[in-house]
């Protein structure tokens, strides 16, 4: 691979605090074989070093890779035909949907993520969709995507004995099906048993995949752990899974109180909310990743700054699905590290960690002036080095600085900077309060070129997209059907198990608008 110098008008080498950061004008960043050996002015480096390419110019903002933390799919369940819903109805929309191969879907989701300058990414993936807990051909196929793609990847199968598809205050699967006509119940029933079994079973299935990577690592992958959610894992599933984390020196990343429904059934069902729950079973620590977290109460929030647990905010997916808003203020005055994702799709339905950046940075903004939202500095941060610790990669990337592996992006200032900003304005507020995906020029990862003035190197979008659209092309299959036939058969049953449940409180963390 040879020597590069990376250079641009600002090289962002790291965040420092909440409003300061090393930036370096005029700068470079040289890499060798994937390694940063060096950062500085842009003409030192020139004559120091013998280098290969200079990649970029005076009009770029060279910076760390972005890190989506939390992914799940390439493409959209709103491009599978399921509209936004709460999540709870959700979940039975999407089972309209067609199988896809997912070595496709996930390329095409890599494909979305390097065009926003995502190099990272935290792939929550359903091995075995509805038809068993694990599949290690469909796991393979996901790592392969990525692996192709050139984008670094923290692999994780999602798992779950129980409840995966509706809880409530009324309480979870069991319950809802008591009360659906007996047909309606047995193919309900029929629909989950598949992925229900021991948790010994479970984690003997997944014990090859673990085993494979820990024993003969790969630069750009890692292999993590993911209880689906605290509701969908018997406790010694949950327990297996924390020592299987443990035993094989990796992370986990697990769903937390989505939605109010999820806290509530946690009541319901251990008379505290599922993080004091995990709190219980001795499963919390600074390996620990919790998705969401909307519904955390000081209490929780509390605790998880004991253990130094990471949050992942996913705003995007909150707005879209009716979840809420998580109290980032609050994480964040409790010291929490807070990464960011785009969940299953992103606002604009296109996994785009740039404008999930924006987003990030103005939702928090609640009136008055007693409480400060975060920072651009501080959403830059969660996207890039507090990605890389929630992923298992943080001793590797998050910042360019000598040492660390060259996941790069250079992101073109014309647009942001045209007709004028204002030279006082710090490189990361113009990047994250007026930057856009479309300025994302050139991607490197581990020193690889794998995109350049927009075009991925790797990946043939147009083969791709035409592979894509083939594959969604067939006619369902007669499991897709009846799928299908008992979605919409369900869905009028589940107003009723979730309707008029939720509790009438005005103890929120963040007041937007009063009615009197």
């Amino acid at each position: 691979m040879g020597i590069t110098l990376i250079r641009g008008k600002y090289v962002i080498s790291e965040i420092t605090g909440p409003s300061s950061a090393v930036v370096l004008s005029d700068g470079a960043v040289c890499q060798r074989d994937g390694e940063i050996i060096d950062v500085g002015p842009y003409e030192e480096l020139k004559e120091r070093y013998q280098y290969d390419e200079i990649i970029g110019s005076s009009s770029f903002v060279v910076m760390p890779g972005l890190i989506n933390d939390h992914s799940h799919v390439g493409l959209t369940p709103f491009q599978h035909g399921s509209p936004d819903l709460p999540l709870e109805l959700w979940g039975f929309s999407r089972m309209r949907a067609k199988d896809v191969d997912p070595y496709l879907d996930h390329l095409y989701g890599a494909a979305l993520m390097i065009k926003s300058g995502t190099t990272t990414v935290q792939a929550l993936h359903l091995p075995a969709k509805g038809k068993g807990p694990f599949d290690l051909e469909n796991s393979e196929k996901v790592i392969q995507a990525y692996r192709e793609s050139g984008m670094r990847v923290s692999y994780a199968p999602m798992l779950a004995n129980k409840d995966s598809l509706l809880v409530g205050a009324g309480g979870g699967e069991d319950e809802f099906a008591a009360d659906l006509p007996e047909d309606l119940s047995r193919r309900f029933k029929e629909l989950t048993a598949p992925s229900y079994l021991p948790a010994e079973e479970i984690i003997a299935m997944v014990g090859d995949l673990y085993a494979k990577y820990y024993e003969r690592p790969e630069e750009k992958i890692r292999v993590t752990v993911a209880p689906s959610n605290v509701h969908r894992c018997t406790d010694d599933l949950l327990v297996g899974l924390r020592d299987l984390a443990s035993k094989y020196e990796t992370g986990i990343h697990i769903h937390l109180q989505e939605t109010i429904y999820q806290k509530l059934y946690g009541l319901r069902t251990w008379n505290k909310t599922p993080l004091q729950h995990l709190e219980d079973l001795d499963f919390l620590g600074p390996d620990v990743v919790c998705g969401h977290g909307v519904w955390a109460t000081d209490e929780d929030i509390e605790t998880m700054a004991s253990h130094g647990v990471s949050l992942c905010h996913n705003a995007s997916s909150n707005l879209r699905l009716k979840s809420g808003i998580a109290p980032v203020n609050y994480f964040l005055d409790r010291g929490l590290r807070i990464a960011l994702g785009s969940d299953e799709a992103g606002l604009n339905d296109d996994k785009d960690m740039v404008q999930e950046m924006r987003l990030a940075l103005n939702i928090h903004r609640v009136p008055g002036v007693d409480k400060t939202p975060p920072t651009a500095h501080q959403i830059f941060q969660m996207a890039t080095v507090n990605g890389a610790h929630a992923s298992s990669f943080g001793d590797r990337v998050g910042t360019l600085k000598v040492g660390k592996r060259a996941d790069i992006v250079l992101m073109n200032l014309e647009n942001i900077e045209k007709p004028y900003l204002n030279p006082e304005v710090s490189i990361i507020d113009a990047v994250v309060h007026r930057g856009r995906s479309i300025d994302i020029d050139t991607v490197l990862v581990e020193g690889e070129v794998i995109m350049r003035e927009r075009k991925l190197t790797q990946i043939d979008e147009e083969i791709l997209y035409k592979e894509v659209e083939n594959m969604m092309a067939r006619s369902p299959t007669e499991d897709e059907l009846d799928r299908r036939d008992l979605a919409e058969k369900i869905e009028p049953y589940l107003g009723n198990f979730l309707e008029g449940t939720l509790p009438s409180s005005d103890q929120t963390h963040y007041y937007y608008n009063a009615k009197y």
